[in-house]
Formats: structure tokens, sequence, C-alpha cells
């Protein structure tokens, strides 16, 4: 990828994770989750000339999808709080992602559509799937993009405004992958639905206009829970408890008691 079209694609969103370890603002600051630290440069040429491997990075990739994980295991930790967000580890099964047809998922015209509607005919078809697949809705209802991915994770780019849908087969909640991934596009917002397990809970997570993403994002990566949950409880009390904090709405459904 050109360096310039990278710009213009960082400044069209709010970052771009360029590695497992680095992200890049669109205001030009370099943060590892690693080590916190970041690195702030007045332009991209400053970011790129300074750090070669990440100018290497952008130079061979073609296109940078943001990629939804599966959410994985349970709170753990010394003292009161511990766990926090993580993601399934594998490579997703074989194969690349693989570009499925809208039309699969969009049933009539647009009027008296929605993206409730559209969620209840993926979780129909997708319900009891073992694999992960991810759609890019608008408020429309309309189905702009449709993959088909791996065993644990699925790359979905969306745009300005939708909402991506995708399933988790561990039925867990989110990942620390799919929020970094939503907080960082101009993406609306994001749901995980669970398929393959008894556990059919629904989670939504909606950016509002004073969505903070940068303080989000790294906040995500540092956050902790009572250790006496499990993930999908302590997932759940995080991000109700930051909702107003960080500028977003957050709801579950079919969530199980214990």
């Amino acid at each position: 990828m050109d360096i310039n079209y990278f710009s213009k694609l960082l400044k069209g969103n709010n970052a771009i994770r360029v590695t497992d370890d680095l992200i890049i603002f669109n205001d030009y600051e370099l943060y590892s989750f690693s080590t916190e630290e970041s690195k702030h440069y007045r332009n991209i040429d400053d970011l790129v000339n300074d750090n070669a491997d990440v100018k290497k990075i952008i130079l061979e990739t073609d296109e940078f999808k943001i990629k939804l994980d599966g959410g994985r295991g349970s709170s753990s930790g010394a003292g009161e709080m511990g766990g926090g967000f993580n993601h399934a580890s594998g490579g997703g099964g074989s194969g690349r992602d693989e570009k499925l047809l809208n039309a699969e998922l969009n049933f009539g015209t647009s009027k008296g559509n929605s993206i409730d509607k559209v969620l209840g005919r993926f979780q129909q078809k997708y319900g009891n799937s073992d694999r992960e697949y991810g759609i890019a809705v608008d408020d429309n209802g309309y189905v702009h993009e449709h993959i088909k991915g791996g065993s644990v994770s699925v790359g979905v780019t969306g745009g300005k405004g939708m909402t991506i849908i995708h399933n988790h087969p561990s039925g867990g909640n989110f990942s620390d992958s799919d929020l970094i991934a939503v907080a960082s596009t101009s993406n609306k917002g994001i749901v995980a639905t669970s398929s393959n397990t008894n556990k059919k809970a629904t989670y939504k997570f909606e950016k509002t206009n004073n969505f903070d993403s940068k303080g989000f994002i790294k906040a995500v990566k540092n956050a902790k829970w009572p250790t006496s949950m499990s993930y999908d409880k302590g997932a759940d009390w995080w991000l109700r408890k930051n909702a107003s904090k960080y500028g977003y709405k957050y709801s579950a459904s079919g969530v199980p008691k214990k």
C-alpha cells in the first residue's frame, strides 16, 4: 500500500492497527499495547521514517481489514481484580476469508427493513455454525459485505455508519479484537451473537457522538474485573461500568445467569 494512500485511509478512521502490538491513531500517535508507550509525530512521513518496520508493513499490505476474534478464557489473576479482554488463539481454520453473496441476507426491498431484521436472518442462517461469519449492514438494513471466516475469526471491512454483525461459535462476549476493531473504524457499532452452543446470547455495542476512541482502545487492553466473574460476566460488568465514561451504548440479551 502506498504511504499516501495509507495516510488518507487513516484520516477516514480513528486508528489503524498495523500489528497485534502496534496501532496508529489518526493524530499520528504510534502506541504499543504491550509497553503502553506512545510516540507522537507531526505527520505520516515523520512516523514511517522513524519506524522502518512499520513502513515495511504498510508498503507490503494491500488492505487493512478489521479482524474479529471470538472471546475466550475466564477471569484470573492475583488479588480482587484480574481477568481482562482476550481472544481466541489459533489460525482460524484453513484457507482465507471468503466473500459470499450479499443477496443471501438481503431479502426484498430496503423499505421496512432494519438492522434487527437482518440480525434475525443472520442468526437463523448461522445459529448452528462452528465457524465465524460476518456482515456489514447500514441503518436501512442493507447488507454491503458478507464474509465467511474461520473457526475463531473473520475479517470484515464495513464502512462509515455501518454495523458489523458476526457470530461467536464459543457463545462468548466481545473479544478485545472486536472492541478495538469497531473503535478504530468509522463503523457505527458491532454485534456478537452466539452459534454452535446452547448459550444463545447476543451482545451489542454502539458508539455515540461523543465516543472517546483513543481512550477506549487503550482502556480495553488494560481492563480488569472481579476474579470471581467468568469472562462473559466480567466483560459485561466492565462494558456497562464504562459506557458513559467513553461514550457508547452496550446491551446484552440471553446471557446465562451462571
